[in-house]
């Protein structure tokens, strides 16, 4: 085995599910975009078919990855259509489409017409000016889908765009002004307004569900420590072959006399950036004090020796590793298994 391995504990992400869906009591929307964070969308999905009232995703093809592991559950589809054959795709599959605007939705309604009908979910701007729709033409755009009947409006959201509750609240109220319209034409509409972060202020964000992403593989936004939570994913990379250090330098770069003299063995374990770690020297792997150089493509250099064959942990704290890369815990996750055998356990 020569690739980096991935151990991903299922049991822990069913457990998370379990916190969050008893922290708000609403309905789960499992968020499983970007091969669920980096753990592999269809174990993960399978996992949690019997926890997730709901999957998101957010393209097309991560929709059809998961639609058997999903067991029958919705699957919302986060980036909406912007153009006939991407509305037509989501139409027959039978997932949940976003619709941002009055473009989106003619696309879906037309779709949606030919192909014996279709359920959205509008997506309401509150603030993150990503995608959806201001409180100004909510009202044109669903009554517009009211005219269309094929279109089954059975969802509104929108998302929290900072860690501030001051601003949070503020998206709130807004929120719950676009919910009493979006109700005048469809009364019963599920609507969700928040995600791992959003879920942690109180019932008053929760709606009718929440979405949890990050929540679920045991991270939570800013490196909070409450609700405890188990993290799901540590990744091994193998020692290939140690050496004495005899001349030149260490991966790529120069090594100067003080610092060749002084080095001793040299192991190098098969994990390099293309794995998805960072390049840099100091790169918050476990054990980054120890790289002599900027990672290979395929490589790591380190000082001290290593026993050809041995599994060496590179990473088992998502947070503690982007404190040290300079970045966030989501994009670690969605990297350090770019390439990476899965293993998986539930325990």
């Amino acid at each position: 085995m020569q690739k980096v391995i991935a151990k991903i504990n299922l049991k822990a992400i069913s457990d998370n599910a379990r916190v969050f869906r008893k922290l708000t009591g609403v309905k789960l929307c499992a968020v499983v975009k970007a091969d669920a964070y980096g753990h592999g969308a269809e174990a993960v999905a399978c996992a949690l078919s019997g926890e997730a009232d709901m999957f998101a995703v957010a393209l097309l093809d991560e929709g059809k990855a998961i639609r058997t592991a999903a067991c029958g559950k919705p699957v919302l589809v986060l980036t909406p259509p912007t153009d006939a054959e991407e509305a037509r795709e989501l139409v027959e599959n039978g997932f949940i489409a976003s619709v941002p605007d009055l473009g989106a939705a003619r696309l879906l309604a037309e779709a949606a017409e030919r192909r014996g009908g279709a359920a959205v979910h509008l997506q309401a701007n509150t603030g993150m000016n990503r995608y959806g729709m201001n409180l100004s033409s909510l009202g044109r755009v669903c009554g517009f889908l009211k005219e269309h009947p094929a279109v089954r409006v059975e969802g509104l959201y929108s998302h929290l765009y900072t860690h501030s509750r001051e601003e949070s609240e503020k998206q709130r109220r807004l929120f719950v002004r676009m919910k009493e319209i979006c109700g005048r034409y469809f009364p019963g509409v599920c609507c969700h307004l928040s995600a791992t972060y959003g879920a942690l202020l109180g019932r008053e964000f929760a709606f009718d569900m929440v979405r949890i992403g990050l929540g679920l593989y045991g991270y939570l936004p800013d490196g909070g420590k409450e609700p405890r939570l188990r993290k799901a994913m540590k990744v091994y990379a193998r020692a290939i072959q140690s050496r004495r250090y005899s001349f030149g330098g260490a991966g790529y770069g120069f090594l100067d006399g003080e610092a060749a003299a002084s080095l001793g063995d040299v192991g190098v374990l098969r994990a390099g950036y293309a794995d998805g770690f960072f390049r840099k020297r100091e790169n918050g792997m476990l054990g980054s004090d120890r790289n002599l150089s900027p990672l290979c493509m395929d490589a790591c250099v380190r000082r001290g020796r290593s026993r050809a064959g041995a599994w060496v942990p590179v990473m088992t704290d998502a947070d503690e590793t982007a404190a040290e890369a300079g970045t966030i815990s989501y994009e670690i996750l969605c990297s350090v298994t770019r390439r990476a055998e899965f293993s998986y356990e539930y325990k």
